[in-house]
């Protein structure tokens, strides 16, 4: 039986500051024993940002069956990656197979587009607010409108286990704007820490790889090294005060 101790966290950053009790294993574990943390930190500080605008007169427009957003370039961590692919691969059949699918699918049509090898250097007059070359490929890859593969009727099939960026993600604007995004404003709540970038810096100091994000649709194209990296288990407590460094100031102390 694996042994734990359980423990609180004091989390604090300029905009916020959290306790919680976590349960930490003492036996070596993979980073991906941390996002259970990271996507509960993440739902509570979306809805402690969604309670402020509302109260500033700015309530959030997302709503369930609005899912523009889930056609964006989402990047996330590669350890989120090999997490996602090890829920696909966990999946029943003939829903894995289904979500294999539609992942070809749509990496088919995003390498037939020609939308990864552009040159992005030049101001595009089709989307007037992507001013950045960064920008105008977001721009360029939502207009193809290649829905995210776990997206169901228009809602998150994987809605528990969701990225952590599609957590922070919520605006203030009309819904209609998030469907002309490059083109009208939309009024994006600002997280006030990227959680997703910080796993990927814990990731690179833990296990060696990139702080890149990459796109979710290449969750099941880890190169083999990477994964073997992030498989390897390391020890858990580290790993945690590594993570919480990357967050904001922090103490730990034993549970009551």
């Amino acid at each position: 039986m694996t042994e734990t101790a359980n423990i609180r966290v004091h989390l604090q950053t300029p905009a916020w500051t959290i306790a919680a009790p976590l349960t930490v294993p003492d036996e070596p574990a993979t980073l991906e024993a941390w996002l259970p943390f990271l996507q509960a930190l993440a739902s509570r500080l979306s809805q402690s940002a969604h309670d402020a605008a509302a109260a500033e007169g700015r309530p959030v427009s997302c709503a369930k069956g609005c899912g523009a957003c889930c056609r964006q370039l989402v990047g996330i961590s590669l350890v989120e990656a090999r997490a996602l692919a090890q829920l696909v691969a966990a999946m029943p059949q003939p829903r894995q197979d289904e979500i294999r699918r539609r992942f070809a699918a749509a990496l088919a049509r995003l390498n037939e587009s020609g939308v990864l090898t552009r040159d992005y250097a030049d101001p595009d007059p089709a989307f007037p607010l992507a001013e950045l070359p960064q920008q105008r490929l977001a721009a360029a890859w939502f207009s193809l409108q290649i829905a995210c593969p776990f997206l169901e009727d228009e809602s998150c099939g994987i809605y528990r286990d969701r990225p952590l960026v599609c957590r922070e993600y919520q605006v203030t604007s009309p819904a209609v704007a998030c469907s002309r995004m490059f083109r009208e404003p939309v009024d994006q709540i600002e997280s006030p820490v990227r959680l997703g970038a910080a796993l990927a810096r814990t990731a690179a100091q833990a296990a060696g790889v990139s702080t890149s994000m990459i796109p979710l649709l290449l969750s099941l194209d880890l190169r083999a090294e990477v994964d073997a990296a992030l498989a390897q288990p390391r020890d858990p407590r580290a790993m945690l005060e590594t993570l919480l460094g990357e967050i904001g100031e922090w103490r730990i102390e034993p549970a009551p």
